[in-house]
């Protein structure tokens, strides 16, 4: 009784949330959808009285009626597409595919000593491959990233295939670190990465190939992108001036036809000497 006095109000709240949840649960028998919201499926082909029977109301004969016509069908003309020329080209034959790793994920496994190096050590590929910065299978190399992140202080040095500008700058300039871009076809690649297999299978490591194309001669050469062929140019730079310097240099060899002039093919075949001759020669001589 003392409560119903000092509280009325807290009562009649409970009383009446009560009554709500007991009505809700006698709408849960009489569920249904909205009206127009569902449709019932018109059997067809099921008699003419019920008005979709025999053509099951797709008419007569005609591709409609057969089967279904493509949306971008036009009726045997050329399409509009076809009659559009040809811009741009696609480049997805060249295209590589490169692991992208972002700085602010090599410094929080620095921060947490998940790199087995030491100040002033490589971060390499493998290395990368073997602390879990870089997981499943292996494309075409890594490319570093520079963004979002506040400031880099991994001192380490590090190698990989590619790198953005804000990347090198802060391996630079915040860790005061080096940054060196190397090129690694797919069958160097898994080489560098698992050598122990290459030995163990065929008993050699192969060598890593240098860049044939222009297009990568000239990204690893340059000094912006930290290219490993400027920094030691005994690799590809040097060769390839040598060369070109020889073929300055050398003197143009004369082509020598590669047919046999008809006094040497005589000279040739028959063991007595052959000496052509401008004197004419009579019937009654030879006899």
């Amino acid at each position: 009784m003392l409560g119903r006095l000092l509280f009325p109000k807290i009562l009649a709240f409970e009383i009446n949330t009560t009554k709500t949840l007991v009505r809700n649960v006698s709408y849960l028998g009489r569920l249904k959808p909205n009206d127009g919201s569902t449709k019932n499926y018109k059997r067809l082909g099921r008699g003419p009285s019920s008005g979709k029977g025999k053509t099951a109301g797709r008419g007569q004969k005609g591709q409609k009626a057969r089967g279904k016509v493509p949306i971008w069908m036009e009726g045997g003309q050329t399409p509009y597409f076809k009659q559009l020329p040809m811009v741009g080209f696609s480049n997805k034959h060249n295209a590589m595919d490169f692991h992208e790793v972002n700085l602010s994920r090599i410094q929080d496994l620095w921060d947490t000593g998940r790199i087995p190096l030491q100040a002033g050590e490589t971060l390499t590929i493998r290395v990368m491959r073997e602390c879990g910065l870089i997981t499943g299978s292996l494309k075409d190399g890594v490319k570093l990233l520079g963004s979002s992140l506040g400031k880099y202080t991994v001192p380490l040095n590090i190698e990989a295939s590619k790198a953005t500008t804000e990347a090198v700058k802060k391996i630079e300039d915040d860790a005061k670190m080096s940054f060196t871009a190397r090129y690694f076809t797919k069958l160097g690649l898994r080489a560098h990465v698992n050598p122990a297999k290459f030995l163990l299978k065929k008993g050699y490591v192969p060598q890593q190939a240098r860049p044939t194309s222009k297009k990568n001669i000239a990204y690893y050469s340059d000094s912006e992108k930290r290219g490993y062929l400027i920094k030691d140019k005994s690799i590809l730079l040097e060769p390839l001036e040598k060369a070109r310097e020889e073929t300055k240099t050398a003197k143009p060899k004369k082509k020598t036809s590669k047919f046999k002039s008809l006094y040497e093919q005589l000279s040739e075949a028959s063991s007595i000497g052959y000496k052509p001759t401008n004197r004419t020669v009579n019937i009654q001589e030879l006899a």
